[in-house]
């Protein structure tokens, strides 16, 4: 537990499903405030050369306030409540909680025997004993 305790929780908040999905919807708003942001600044330099004949309305996000669903994502993530933190605070309230974490997060026993070390397998050789 203590070598790899902490890491074992780390992995399990950030590979929770909730957590996965709320940055899949974080990185594509981003993306897409990223690109109208772009664009318009794109505009900006380009009009004064065509005496401001160009416009958004054939971007994809013309009328679209992607800034305002950036933001609503970033506090929606800031609120998150993801069930492995759950399962971690309930832990830490409990006296035992050093026992309650290595039910949760400890390294599964693994066998120590090696390949070959069975009686009459072939092992690691790749030809058969007769």
């Amino acid at each position: 537990m203590r070598d790899h305790g902490i890491g074992h929780i780390v992995g399990t908040i950030l590979d929770a499903p909730e957590n996965s999905s709320a940055i899949n919807e974080f990185k594509e708003r981003a993306r897409e405030a990223g690109f109208k942001a772009g664009y318009n600044e794109c505009l900006n330099y380009v009009n004064p050369f065509f005496n401001g004949k160009f416009t958004d309305e054939k971007s994809g996000f013309h009328g679209v306030d992607t800034e305002g669903r950036y933001v609503a994502v970033v506090n929606a993530y800031n609120n998150l409540s993801i069930s492995a933190i759950d399962d971690i605070d309930k832990c830490l309230e409990a006296e035992d909680y050093v026992d309650r974490l290595r039910l949760l997060y400890d390294d599964p026993e693994e066998e120590e025997e090696t390949a070959g070390d069975a009686k009459g397998d072939a092992g690691t050789s790749g030809t058969k004993e007769d």
